[in-house]
């Protein structure tokens, strides 16, 4: 598949296709075109002030997916959470220590997804879960 489909989808809030994707939309619609069967719902209304629960987000990833601290060990279709500057983001990896996440700092309607070196994410890393 041409990861270049997901690069450049505009930032829009609970959005989840190729107009419009937040991080978790954006997860949600990598894996839908790649066949995965992961669910991005947790069954909770999405509002605008989802980002503050990040004990909500870091459920939902131990429910769904296999913890692991070992950045090493990540293979494709696996979500990455890193912190910048206090937020909380949810990225892709792809290979090579790549990453398809929304730009930082996330600006609705501005923001675009992007890939990520290494160097950018891996400063940044909180966990990786394995899918």
């Amino acid at each position: 598949m041409n990861i270049n489909r997901f690069v450049g989808i505009t930032h829009r809030f609970n959005g989840r296709s190729f107009d419009g994707a937040d991080c978790i939309g954006l997860c949600h619609l990598f894996y839908r075109e790649h066949g995965y069967s992961q669910v991005w719902n947790d069954g909770k209304p999405i509002t605008e002030n989802w980002r503050d629960d990040k004990l909500r987000l870091l459920m939902f990833l131990r429910r769904n997916f296999t913890p692991t601290d070992d950045v090493d060990s990540l293979t494709y279709g696996d979500v990455i959470l890193f912190n910048i500057d206090g937020d909380l983001h949810l990225g892709i990896y792809l290979e090579y220590g790549k990453v398809l996440a929304m730009q930082v700092p996330v600006c609705e309607g501005e923001s675009q997804s992007t890939i990520y070196p290494k160097t950018f994410w891996l400063p940044a890393f909180v966990k990786g879960f394995k899918r």
